[in-house]
């Protein structure tokens, strides 16, 4: 800050109030305007997207992530309190800031505290939590232990900054255009000690365990890399980790490290060299003014690092919303906010809940499907006819047994007819068959007559209405459900070196059998017959 003649504007008993420069009209221009309108602004902002992350993070019990968060608001909120205060140089109409000012130095000290211890105890569990091989959650001792560690990590420094902070007071306090309220401290050892060397050291350990994170992930990533391949939602959640830590520890070593050095620097500039601290000498014998004295700054004395560092902690808001904001609750909890404002009757897709992994899971089982027909269509494998009526299914599986012995019958599928009754009755809705599936492949009428024409024999028709099922050879056994009064099912189960059944009156069977095979057919009646062996 750069100082001039000092003029008193008037004095009050036991205070005074110094205005180092006269103040002519023009009180604002368009650049104070505009630096007013953006802190209050973006201040607001950043509180307001901060409050869901706190509210999460408060219910997960992270101790560290809501002291810091914590501390980003209440420093927004005294940059938007002082920059309306005095948002003019027009120094004659100010207010003296009597009680706000004098408390104000003391929220000032104990947020930069807060900020670095916050920071390091945040990247130390995160570092942990990256190395804990074990899938199961905390419990309550292991989370009141981890809370009690953290605590002893965060509040300590601050605490003591706190108790320094009287004593190192050269002057009440200072005034500013914008920057509202100002601590000045006194420069000797233990302002440089306590207040200006261990923000940069807290800002490497941080950056030391910001690097740890992120070298833990990495091996912990190349071990899981094969497993993860084999599912895609872990693949992609494991992916959206990856990018967080990463941009995690870039906010760290990019913009976090350098900006706490570079303003620790400039403290040691500011300090003009170190004088011996006396108690006696800063409070009751202050020159060239009484240490009682608050001083008035317009903006042209204040510089440009001075008058702008309000906005570290407003931009600190971008990584809390980057990393706590942009989870799965904290969207859907936006998008609740927004239903209960009534953008639900503009935009309908704030009724559906926000899943990250739902086009990958629904992409997945398309992709499951696609190889399970894919098998199916193999007769070494696994042969499936499935009809458009889920209430009827026929599967032949071509299952190798070095159990069974003795000759076999060459032949790959077999193929069912079914036959309509004159009564028709319709079929219930859900399909209660074990192996059932949501996928009904239906076999198109040109198709079904071509392969009629080409083949000469008859595929799998759809049917949507069966008659009753009845029993297809004395050597095989049919099952019938107790539980199903109204829909009954009978599954027919063979082997392949039987004798070749008789026909039936509804279902008839023309089969080649296959050595080795056993073959399925289930279907689904409204009556329930007697079945004599």
């Amino acid at each position: 800050m750069e100082a001039s003649s000092l003029r008193y504007q008037h004095a009050r008993s036991p205070a005074s109030v110094v205005a180092t420069a006269a103040a002519f009209p023009p009180y604002t221009t368009p650049a104070l305007t505009a630096n007013l309108v953006c802190r209050v602004s973006l201040a607001l902002i950043a509180n307001l997207v901060c409050l869901v992350p706190l509210r999460l993070l408060y219910r997960n019990g992270e101790l560290a992530a809501v002291v810091f968060i914590l501390n980003v608001e209440i420093k927004n909120l005294e940059t938007i309190i002082n920059a309306l205060l005095w948002r003019n140089d027009d120094i004659m109409s100010w207010w003296a800031g009597y009680g706000w000012c004098d408390f104000d130095s003391y929220i000032h000290n104990i947020s930069i505290g807060l900020f670095v211890t916050c920071l390091l105890a945040i990247m130390r569990n995160l570092a942990q939590q990256v190395g804990l091989m074990r899938a199961n959650m905390l419990s309550m001792r292991e989370r009141r232990r981890r809370n009690l560690i953290q605590a002893l990590i965060i509040f300590p420094f601050p605490v003591l900054q706190l108790a320094l902070t009287w004593p190192l007071t050269a002057q009440r306090y200072l005034v500013g255009t914008l920057m509202g309220c100002n601590w000045i401290p006194h420069p000797s050892w233990p302002f440089l000690v306590f207040f200006v060397l261990p923000p940069p050291i807290f800002a490497m350990i941080t950056t030391g365990y910001a690097i740890l994170v992120y070298k833990r992930f990495r091996e912990v990533h190349k071990t899981t890399e094969t497993a993860l391949c084999s599912n895609r939602v872990a693949q992609q959640r494991s992916q959206r980790a990856r990018r967080r830590l990463y941009l995690m520890v870039i906010s760290i070593l990019i913009p976090f490290l350098p900006i706490v050095v570079a303003l620790s620097v400039l403290n040691i500039l500011e300090m003009h060299g170190l004088k011996p601290y006396s108690y006696d000498q800063v409070h009751n014998h202050a020159s060239p003014m009484a240490w009682n004295t608050i001083i008035f700054f317009s903006s042209g004395q204040i510089s440009w690092t001075y008058m702008n560092n309000c906005y570290i902690p407003i931009a600190t808001a971008i990584p809390i919303f980057v990393f706590f904001g942009l989870t799965k609750d904290a969207i859907n909890h936006y998008r609740q906010v927004l239903l209960f404002l009534g953008f639900g009757a503009i935009l309908s897709s704030l009724h559906n809940e926000y899943d990250p992994d739902r086009s990958v899971s629904t992409s997945g089982s398309s992709f499951g499907s696609d190889r399970l027909r894919t098998l199916t269509s193999m007769p070494s494998k696994v042969e499936t006819t499935v009809s458009s009526d889920p209430s009827s299914r026929s599967m032949s599986l071509g299952i190798e047994s070095p159990l069974t012995s003795g000759p076999r019958r060459p032949g790959s599928h077999f193929s069912a007819e079914m036959g309509q009754t004159t009564r028709r009755t319709r079929l219930p809705g859900s399909n209660p068959f074990l192996f059932r599936t949501r996928y009904n492949l239906t076999v198109p009428d040109f198709l079904q007559r071509w392969l009629r024409g080409k083949g000469g024999q008859q595929d799998v028709e759809n049917g949507s209405y069966l008659g009753p099922v009845r029993s297809i050879s004395p050597l095989t056994k049919a099952y019938t459900e107790p539980g199903l009064s109204e829909a009954n099912i009978q599954t027919t189960v063979w082997c392949g070196d039987e004798e070749e059944p008789g026909p039936s009156q509804s279902l008839h069977f023309a089969r080649k059998a296959v050595p080795g095979t056993v073959q399925i057919q289930t279907a689904v009646s409204r009556k329930t017959e007697t079945i004599t062996n």
